[in-house]
């Protein structure tokens, strides 16, 4: 479709899409919190200080049996059991230096670092429609509607939609969420071939359609969720997300390389430069080591993902810098 064209449907697709998003920014007030996480096979990596989990008694090291009654492997009656409330209170069951050992937790209100994390997260989502929709409205170009596209599809990374109470309609909310995350990160890598190589590839897009149809399948079908269903998960969908961030920054390198200090400047190659390293270092960093080490915890991992808010900035500013024709590069 030519750029000009595209200009009303795009602008459609981003209403609609922050719409959606801030309907589910204001539902984050009615979150409630447990305070864990787990490593793909449910054993717990982290207990946030001060949160109902840590009051409760889990440990890190502890591996999860049930909750609230239901096997942590019964994907189906999980996917049919609503969100906790705060107050609610269920029974959790883990196995702990080879005993078996049972608890209560009551939810309680998010921390202040997780009800700042949700926020920021949604912040991240919004910066992704918002900056890169408004570089295409600047100019309508092959490189902005790329990055239009890229932005809108990669924003599903950070938000959600509203809470739905028929698990049916979570579950379809759930598995179409999954696929446009997967799209947009794609679309990402697309969007550089675009502007930096005066051409992208449909082709890339199939690695990250193949991660959310499986993810999908999960959601949809749920299957049980093994011990060794989750460890796959985990590394077909690491591998996939290192494989993108990697190619994204291999990218912008090699045209950053072939060009000189003026055409860096003029096309805004410095500026894309600078955004690749920022905001792809860090999530690439946490995510090669959730496949190598999916039970090690990072120092400040939780806060990593901020980082990609450098690359909406800064790439739609770079992108309009030279809108008629590719950065220089080489091969």
């Amino acid at each position: 479709m030519n750029p000009s064209d595209s200009k009303t449907p795009i602008l459609i697709f981003a209403a609609i899409v922050a719409i959606y998003a801030i309907l589910g920014w204001l539902d984050v007030k009615n979150y409630a919190q447990g305070g864990w996480a787990t490593a793909p096979d449910n054993t717990v990596t982290q207990v946030l200080p001060g949160s109902p989990a840590e009051s409760g008694g889990l440990q890190v090291g502890d591996k999860l049996v049930s909750l609230g009654g239901v096997d942590v492997s019964d994907a189906a009656a999980q996917s049919q059991r609503g969100r906790p409330e705060v107050g609610e209170a269920w029974e959790f069951v883990v196995q702990r230096d080879g005993a078996t050992v049972s608890f209560d937790i009551t939810f309680g209100e998010m921390v202040p670092e997780r009800k700042f994390l949700a926020h920021a997260t949604f912040l991240v989502g919004f910066c992704f429609i918002i900056f890169t929709v408004r570089a295409f409205m600047q100019n309508q170009t092959a490189s902005t509607q790329a990055l239009a596209l890229a932005g809108i599809l990669f924003s599903f990374v950070f938000i959600t939609g509203p809470y739905f109470g028929s698990p049916m309609l979570r579950s379809i909310d759930n598995a179409v969420g999954v696929l446009l995350v997967w799209l947009g990160v794609a679309s990402i890598l697309n969007f550089l071939l675009v502007h930096l190589r005066d051409g992208g590839n449909r082709l890339l897009y199939l690695p990250g359609l193949a991660v959310g149809l499986f993810i999908a399948w999960r959601i949809l079908a749920t299957p049980a969720a093994t011990d060794g269903l989750n460890n796959f998960t985990n590394v077909f969908v690491g591998i996939v997300a290192v494989f993108y961030l990697i190619a994204a920054l291999v990218t912008v390198y090699r045209s950053f390389v072939g060009a000189t200090a003026s055409e860096r400047e003029a096309s805004g190659l410095k500026l894309m430069m600078i955004g690749a390293l920022v905001g792809l270092l860090p999530p690439l960093i946490s995510i090669a080591a959730g496949v190598v080490a999916p039970q090690v915890v990072l120092p400040g991992q939780n806060f990593y993902f901020l980082a990609f808010i450098a690359i909406p900035i800064t790439w739609s500013i770079a992108v309009t810098k030279k809108p008629d024709a590719p950065a220089a590069a080489s091969d």
